[in-house]
């Protein structure tokens, strides 16, 4: 069992998050600190896995960089053939085990997740299992199910339980076409096995799922302050804030928790940073700037005077000061988790002094 090796699905082109996802791999975005990907691998190891086979595509050097801070043994594999399917082919093409985990890279879910995953296979000595997780809108993306007679069946519609994106499976002794067709296989030969997971879990495809993510991770911690980072005497730290080694809070600044400062980030004087806020590592907030409800990843740079609500702003990009991105009702959210969505800015991107951004652009 320890030595059961995990096939981590990490090569799709992450079309929701486009043009974000031009320069950066979806998976190797940052929320609080960590690589997306670097979740599910943290949670797969903790439930005893030690080996990982990772499938990605041409910008795989990034998910390697992210990979590499966990201490694991991995490989990746550029995927060649097509979709989905086609990456877990060629993950199952590259194993020699008979059975083993899938799981896919860009969900956010705890440790526990993944430790009730090999419980359940430990405890009822299926071939193979598979969470469920209750939906109340939309298509999720790993495939919807009904559980009939006690066992499972993909369907494409009318239903309010998803595939939970970690699978333990055993490997196709027969031609493999279809993820979602193996699992009714397995199903209807009653090799299969299944519990319901109602705790916290996102998958990650659209901006509204990175900001759900962040909100989810926050209301799951408690404050920690580094005795490293350098906080005014005068600035205002709330509850429920996350301050990081060597970050800077100049004076009068004010975090609200709940809130993410990041290793080496820094908040100008009289900022105020809050309500699910994350400024990750090596971020500037310049002065009298307002950052609520927004993930601004790491060694990007706002300038003075902004307001930022509701966004999402790449690596290294640069936002003028006096920038004001609006946050009213969008009507077009692939998944409204939120009522509100402001600004998607890609990485690098450079944003003129004193725009105002309508709610929901995409630059």
């Amino acid at each position: 069992m320890s030595e059961m090796k995990a096939i981590v699905l990490a090569g799709g082109k992450g079309e929701g998050l486009l043009p974000y996802t031009e320069k950066v791999q979806k998976e190797a975005i940052t929320v609080l600190g960590k690589a997306i990907i670097n979740y599910t691998i943290e949670g797969l190891k903790k439930a005893g896995v030690k080996e990982f086979e990772i499938i990605v595509n041409e910008k795989g050097n990034q998910i390697e960089e992210e990979v590499e801070k966990l201490d694991v043994s991995f490989e990746t594999i550029v995927q060649k053939k097509q979709g989905i399917d086609g990456a877990v082919l060629e993950g199952i093409e590259s194993i020699d085990d008979d059975v083993f985990v899938l799981a896919f890279g860009d969900i956010i879910a705890p440790a526990e997740f993944y430790k009730s995953l090999m419980d359940t296979y430990i405890m009822t000595g299926s071939q193979a299992v598979i969470p469920l997780i209750p939906i109340s809108e939309g298509t999720e993306t790993y495939g919807l199910v009904k559980i009939v007679d006690n066992k499972l069946k993909v369907v494409k519609e009318s239903s309010t339980l998803a595939l939970g994106g970690a699978y333990i499976l055993p490997k196709p002794k027969d031609n493999f076409t279809s993820l979602l067709d193996y699992i009714d296989l397995l199903s209807s030969q009653a090799r299969l096995n299944y519990f319901i997971w109602s705790e916290s879990w996102v998958d990650i495809g659209y901006p509204e799922d990175l900001l759900f993510a962040l909100e989810t991770l926050l209301r799951r911690k408690e404050s920690v302050i580094s005795d490293k980072a350098e906080i005014s005497k005068n600035a205002i730290i709330g509850k429920g804030v996350i301050i990081e080694d060597y970050a800077i809070i100049e004076d009068y600044a004010i975090i609200k928790g709940p809130a993410y400062i990041g290793k080496n980030a820094y908040v100008g004087s009289f900022s105020l940073v809050r309500d699910y806020s994350s400024i990750e590592e090596g971020a500037k907030i310049g002065a009298y700037c307002e950052i609520a409800h927004s993930l601004i990843e790491p060694f990007a740079e706002v300038g003075s005077k902004s307001y930022l609500t509701y966004s999402i702003v790449g690596k290294g990009a640069k936002i003028g000061a006096s920038v004001i991105t609006a946050s009213y009702p969008a009507h077009s959210l692939s998944r409204p988790r939120f009522n509100k969505l402001g600004a998607l800015i890609s990485p690098e991107k450079v944003i003129k002094h004193g725009s105002v951004i309508e709610a929901g652009t995409k630059v």
